[in-house]
């Protein structure tokens, strides 16, 4: 089946029919955060039912719905760079003691955790990126303002008509006044933690040193790997090397996955692909090397 045009609304770009480089240095005018959530059923009618977001930085938002007998609240925030933060635990608990601050009555039946896309200048990425090829990006956590406005954008685009936003938010615009200490700030990662990774030691050197539901780097047979147990005893090994820029993956213990420092990739335990840039799993360890 043949398209004429692509649109790509997957959160974080693929490369798409752009060449490696281009696909590259556009990935590092995104910066993925991971957002904390929980959610709560509340008292009818004690509060009003709005959204609500602080100043902060990272900043916390409220969401408040109205049920039959009930009202439901939702709470999140506590940002963070995606796999840089050694305890996630640490961000659940600060959002949870937010929401009890604000609303005692609240019984927090849920929590998650989702990843938001930042700029260096704070706007989304929209339009095209390559020949026939569009995308929609870096909203901020406001993909129900941005989202709408992409398509209209994109839209405008396909049939060639005028769009006053255009100029604003197209994907190759090359801001530098006000945004290159941010820019200079979020790619720091990359090099900072390709190198720190390789240096620092591993977590163990036995599959002993695994628990039932957790993983971690260890270095089995002079080799680093990715090991993970699960809650009935089976372990699965990886290469901790991310598929996107060569970075080595951090666990994260709350989400059960293999986290990319550098650009926020993000994989399951047995490798697959959860979130990009990467677009190819975690190679398991062949038998051999076990």
């Amino acid at each position: 089946m043949n398209f004429k045009f692509v649109i790509i609304a997957t959160h974080v770009p693929l490369t798409g029919n752009t060449n490696l480089l281009s696909a590259t240095l556009f990935q590092t005018k995104l910066a993925p955060y991971s957002s904390y959530v929980v959610s709560a059923k509340i008292p009818k009618g004690r509060y009003p039912e709005a959204s609500y977001w602080d100043t902060d930085d990272p900043y916390f938002y409220l969401r408040i719905d109205a049920f039959k007998g009930f009202d439901y609240a939702i709470l999140g925030g506590a940002d963070h760079k995606t796999g840089q933060e050694p305890g996630p635990e640490k961000s659940y608990k600060e959002v949870q003691e937010q929401l009890m601050a604000l609303i005692p009555e609240a019984k927090i039946d849920r929590y998650w955790m989702g990843q938001v896309i930042e700029t260096s200048d704070g706007l989304p990425l929209i339009g095209a990126l390559g020949e026939n090829q569009f995308l929609a990006t870096g909203f901020s956590g406001n993909g129900t303002t941005f989202g709408t406005l992409a398509g209209s954008m994109i839209r405008d685009e396909i049939m060639k008509q005028p769009n006053p936003w255009k100029d604003l938010y197209r994907p190759s615009r090359k801001k530098i006044k006000g945004s290159a200490w941010d820019y200079l700030k979020e790619n720091k990662d990359y090099p900072y933690y390709m190198i720190r990774d390789r240096l620092a030691g591993s977590e163990g050197s036995s599959l002993r040193a695994l628990s039932k539901g957790q993983g971690k780097i260890l270095k089995l047979d002079g080799e680093r790997v990715a090991a993970y147990r699960d809650d009935q005893g089976k372990v699965t090994k990886l290469s901790p090397v991310c598929t996107h820029m060569g970075c080595l993956v951090h666990w994260n213990g709350e989400e059960r996955t293999w986290d990319c420092p550098c650009h926020g990739s993000r994989f399951s335990t047995n490798g697959d692909v959860i979130t990009g840039p990467a677009e190819a799993p975690l190679p398991a360890i062949p038998a051999a090397n076990k």
